[in-house]
This record gives structure tokens, sequence and C-alpha cells, in this order.
């Protein structure tokens, strides 16, 4: 189909999916009355659960709460539609839906009252601009949108960043949590980081032992359907020369990236692409240095206080199209190039500022101390819940 038809009849298709999902909301309301201590889980960026959700289904009192998993998500178009479906008829009856990212099938729906739509956003910290905060940037939306308009509840990592997200949603500040993001919860379990270390050796045996870098940028474009990442900025003819005996670079695409770095033949016995593995915190577990862009890996990476290089070659390109929450100054709590030249000496230099990391992770990351699943879902259910 040509581009321009293309953004012609999205958002035509997207007002009648809308409309459908509203009638099938109603239709299930009007006959159906909620059922007390159910919770759906949902999610439309992996096909299992994985990060914030992952922690909130492992913690939740099961014999308790009756909890229902949609993967919203899927290669096929009738299927994501079918399975959308399913998932606004539960809804309609749950007490409780979590989210963890932007989910268009939610926001025209009026909720029912006694039940609670709470997004658990899948970033800590408050970096590149969300939602509302986009402005009139490209890919933000306009200031009649309804999205994100009916949450709930808003769980994020600090106090500081709470007015950040009510902006970025649309929501009143007092539906803003800062109990800390539950997938942080990992970083301060040494039994949890030893099941995470596991899990990733098991998974690539050939990183036991190896000083592993993890190449992890963010997406370029409006959003999930333009997310790409620009192959020249990762010239590994440089890179791989620049490597000694016992490195191993894991590249790890962000999820919304379809099309990744082709990695030759002969140099994927130092180099691999690592971005098929679901649990993107269990590979910060076993890197030893990180080198990203303007991706929030740095805040749970601030967590283990271990050396980050901010490779960013188009920032000013990024910041004027994008935008930060604050200066990207306040992020860099290590130190920043644009060009893979200077990359490359820093992998074996960088060294993290403690005093810019102390006070990185004082305004992000302040409600992150091991128990924010704990007071997530306390928050949210308001009682006792935990085993």
């Amino acid at each position: 189909m040509p581009d321009k038809w293309r953004l012609f009849l999205h958002p035509l298709n997207q007002r009648l999916k809308s409309s459908i999902y509203v009638l099938v909301y109603v239709c299930v309301r009007i006959w159906r009355p909620i059922r007390p201590d159910s919770v759906i889980l949902a999610t439309n960026r992996t096909r299992t659960l994985t990060d914030n959700l992952r922690f909130i289904y492992s913690h939740i009192d099961h014999e308790k709460y009756h909890v229902r998993t949609f993967f919203l998500s899927s290669a096929s178009v009738v299927k994501r539609f079918r399975t959308s479906l399913s998932f606004v008829a539960a809804m309609a009856r749950a007490q409780y839906t979590l989210v963890d990212d932007f989910i268009p099938t939610v926001y025209a729906i009026r909720l029912r009252p006694g039940t609670r739509l709470v997004q658990v956003w899948h970033a800590l910290g408050a970096l590149k601009r969300v939602g509302f905060s986009r402005g009139g940037r490209n890919g933000g939306p306009p200031a009649t949108s309804i999205s994100h308009k009916n949450y709930t509840d808003v769980i994020v990592s600090s106090e500081a960043i709470r007015s950040d997200f009510a902006d970025a949603f649309g929501v009143s500040l007092d539906k803003v949590h800062a109990t800390g993001a539950p997938r942080s919860d990992l970083f301060f379990d040494p039994a949890e980081l030893q099941k995470a270390s596991t899990a990733v050796y098991d998974a690539y045996p050939v990183l036991q032992g190896k000083r592993v870098i993890l190449f992890a940028p963010t997406f370029r474009g409006d959003g999930k359907r333009t997310a790409h990442y620009p192959a020249r900025y990762l010239d590994l003819n440089r890179l791989y020369a620049g490597l000694g005996d016992n490195d191993i670079v894991a590249v790890r695409m962000h999820p919304f990236v379809r099309e990744r770095i082709s990695i030759p033949s002969e140099y994927r016995d130092k180099v691999l692409d690592l971005s098929g593995y679901p649990e993107f915190n269990h590979l910060l577990v076993v890197c030893d240095l990180l080198v990203t862009d303007y991706s929030s890996a740095i805040f749970d990476y601030a967590l283990l206080k271990r050396p980050v290089v901010f490779y960013t070659p188009d920032i000013d390109e990024y910041e004027h199209n994008r935008g930060f929450y604050y200066d990207f100054s306040e992020y860099a709590y290590g130190p920043v190039v644009r060009d893979m030249d200077h990359v490359i000496p820093l992998l074996n230099t960088a060294t993290i500022d403690e005093e810019r990391l102390s006070g990185f992770c004082e305004k992000f990351l302040d409600a992150c101390d091991g128990h924010a699943t704990e007071k997530c879902l306390r928050t949210i259910f308001e009682e006792s819940y935990v085993h």
C-alpha cells in the first residue's frame, strides 16, 4: 500500500477499531458484573511477561487475586485484533488492569466505577519526552487527544519526576505515585542477581568469564511503526579492532527496531546480537560497561554503579526532534562522545563520576530501594497482598 494511502487510512482504521472496542466494553459492562479481585496484566511490547509486569506477577497473591495476562503484539493483524477484543471484554469485568506502555486499545474506554487502569511504565526515570510532554513535536499527540488520560494511577521511580509523568499522561498529580519501579528490585537482591546472570550464561555460554560490553542504543523515529537505528553509527571495523582478547560486545537493539545490525561472520567471535533475549535487565547484570545514548537503561544500570559511555552522534538532532525532560548534562554520569573514534579508547578507561551518579540516583531513583514491587502493589490494591 502506498504511504499516502496508509497515512490516510490509518486514522480511520484506528477510529473504527476504537468504536468496536468501546461497544464490546459497554456490552459486557451492561450484562456482566465486575469480578472482585480480578487483575489483568497487559503489554504490547513483548510476548512474554518482562520487566515491571513480571515482578508484579511473581509477587501478587495468586490465591487471593485472579490474574490474566494479555500480549497485544502479534505479527498477524487478525490475531492482534482478536486478542484486543478478548482483552477489552475481560477488562470490562476486571477490577484492576495494569499496562506498561502506550496501548491505544484502552483510551476510548470510559472506565466503569470501581475499576482501575494503572500505568506501570516500562522505563525508569524521566529521560526522553513521552506523551503530551512532546508538545507539537513529531510523534507527539495533539492536546485534544484522549491517549493516556483515563489512567487512574501511574507508577514512577522517584518523587522528583511525578510532575513530569502527570504532564506526559495528562493526569492530575495525585494519580502519580513514587513507589519505585518493580523491575528495580532485581538490583537489590543477590539471589535474583545470581539467577539473572545464570540465565544469561545458560543462553549464551560464550559470555562466561568474558568482559562484556553492552551496546544498547534507543530507537530513532516517531514510534513503533518508524523505529530504526542508523547502522552508520556502529562502525564494527573500528569497534572490533579496539577490543581486547577477553572482550565481547553484546549488541542489544530496542524492541521496536525490527531491522537488526548485520554482523559479518569474521566479527562474530567477539560481537554478538542479543536483541532477542527477553529480559534486558538480565543483560545489564552481566555487562561490565554500557555503551548507550538516550536509553532509559542508564537508570537501571545506575543501580549497579558501573561505567557508562554515552555515545551520542546525533544529540542535537535528537534533542530537537524528541527532546529531554532535563538538560542532557543532568543524565551524564559518564563520558559523553559523538563519534566512534572517541568511543574506542573509553572501552578501557571509562569511569564513574561518583558525585554525579549520587545526585542522579537521588533525583531519578530515590524510591527504588529493593521494595518497589511491594510498595507498588500496596498502592494499587490498598492492602496487604504479598505471600
